[in-house]
């Protein structure tokens, strides 16, 4: 179900997750992408939900999540962790 979808990189399809609630998307593939971030820790998701749903801009983030404003690789480092993670559910076969 899932795998016609993995061939697009991870941004997108988080942008098509995303797009779920605005207008036009692959319900398919944001169903997967769903499934697979309700299994992340609570930080993770919040922080996906922050940068991805909400379209929130880094400084809000790192006030609500508590990450460290500066220097900046502490958020991108948080964010490449949350996508890491979330990749690595959508690799386990369900």
């Amino acid at each position: 179900m899932c795998e016609r979808a993995s061939q697009r990189s991870l941004d997108a399809r988080l942008d098509n997750w995303a797009s779920a609630s605005r207008g036009s998307y692959d319900p398919v593939d944001a169903q997967c992408i769903e499934h697979a971030w309700q299994r992340l820790s609570v930080r993770q998701r919040e922080l996906l939900r922050m940068a991805y749903l909400w379209r929130a801009g880094r400084e809000v983030i790192c006030r609500r999540l508590g990450i460290s404003r500066y220097p900046w690789h502490g958020y991108e480092l948080e964010l490449s962790s949350a996508k890491r993670a979330l990749a690595g559910l959508l690799a386990e076969k369900p």
